[in-house]
């Protein structure tokens, strides 16, 4: 449960410490799988993937994000933003940088549905498009610290967070970052850690 407080401390950084590398409390293990739901999600091919040892865990970038397809205002934007992220890390995706985009709305969302999403924005390998069931879903959010405090606002999926929360487990090292920020901006930041 102490590995839990670190990853919200790192996640709960002001925005000024956003710009220096986020690092794991002194004497701090990396976080590992108690500090992370391992619950089972589908990607947009039909493949079950455990988040956290198949998506988490490894000394890899992992870059999560929040979506749902049939967000008209800020989720297109954020996709089109990190189409041009994908660009700039060019053989890194997938290798050395994981791109994870998690339905807020796993009921409609099915992996077919994320698969012409994920071909709207020209995702290729290493950026995954994830549905689960809400419960394992909010469990994800939770840990993450990507809700909102207030439950009526959390239950409006149109008001969900445009916060990318990026990481590497073996280093224990975690942060945010904009959805919107410049994509070189992106670029840089998720992959100090490689």
């Amino acid at each position: 449960m102490i590995r839990r407080r670190h990853i919200g401390a790192a996640l709960g950084l002001s925005a000024l410490a956003l710009r220096a590398p986020a690092q794991a409390a002194p004497g701090a293990g990396p976080p590992g799988q108690a500090d992370f739901p391992n619950v089972e999600l589908i990607n947009q091919d039909g493949r079950r993937l455990r988040f956290y040892d198949d998506l988490v865990r490894g000394n890899r970038s992992v870059v999560i994000g929040f979506i749902y397809a049939q967000c008209g205002d800020i989720c297109p934007m954020t996709m089109a933003n990190l189409a041009r992220v994908q660009s700039l890390l060019g053989n890194k995706l997938g290798r050395e940088v994981h791109l994870l985009s998690l339905s807020i709305d796993p009921v409609k969302d099915s992996p077919a549905i994320l698969k012409g999403y994920a071909e709207r924005f020209d995702a290729r390998p290493g950026w995954q498009f994830l549905t689960g069931r809400p419960r394992d879903i909010d469990a994800i959010r939770r840990a993450l610290g990507a809700y909102d405090r207030n439950p009526v606002v959390d239950r409006d999926k149109t008001q969900h967070t445009g916060m990318l929360v990026y990481g590497n487990q073996a280093r224990g090292r975690w942060a945010r970052i904009s959805a919107l920020a410049d994509p070189q901006q992106i670029f840089s930041s998720v992959t100090r850690w490689t």
